[in-house]
């Protein structure tokens, strides 16, 4: 069983780039910084999720390059979503429908993240509960505020307790000077 709190040689925090065509996690604790999460077994990268997802009609949900295997498998039967945070800003957009039923935009990015919460808590053995996610200076649409807030609820939904955000130059800017 895995046991949340600080266990030694285990991360305490995710730091999570969240973007509209990939995704990354990288992990950390007070003591160190953990090589890149294996989130995709699928990918050529298994570093790199794309953030894709697809809900066949027969059901299921995937995501990453076993989002796109399943669309082709399934012969075109089912949603197959991508750039997803590219509406994050737009109070126009509240979701879409998946199998009849609506899915709002929170909990289509929730999905994602969760996905990644749990493959990091695997492959680690531990239970991160704190996340870092970058976000862009400025989200695509009219309302920062409004964007941001929707990224908070989908990672708390995602399983994360403490959510923080680091606008991305500044993420660059420090991963460059390392």
């Amino acid at each position: 069983a895995i046991s949340p709190g600080s266990v030694p040689d285990r991360p305490t925090l995710y730091a999570v780039d969240f973007g509209t065509s990939n995704s990354l996690l990288a992990a950390a604790s007070a003591e160190r910084t953990f090589p890149p999460v294996p989130l995709d077994p699928d990918a050529s990268d298994p570093t790199v999720l794309r953030s894709i997802l697809c809900f066949p009609d027969e059901g299921g949900a995937f995501v990453g390059a076993a989002a796109l295997t399943q669309y082709v498998e399934h012969g075109g039967e089912a949603r197959l979503l991508r750039s997803v945070k590219h509406h994050l800003g737009s109070k126009n957009f509240r979701g879409t429908v998946v199998r009849g039923r609506m899915v709002s935009a929170e909990d289509l990015v929730a999905h994602l993240l969760r996905t990644m919460r749990e493959r990091a808590d695997r492959h680690f053995g531990v239970e991160v509960k704190r996340a870092l996610l970058g976000r862009p200076v400025h989200f695509q649409g009219e309302d920062d505020a409004f964007a941001e807030g929707r990224l908070r609820r989908a990672a708390e939904a995602a399983g994360f307790d403490e959510v923080r955000f680091l606008p991305e130059p500044i993420a660059a800017a420090r991963a460059f000077g390392a």
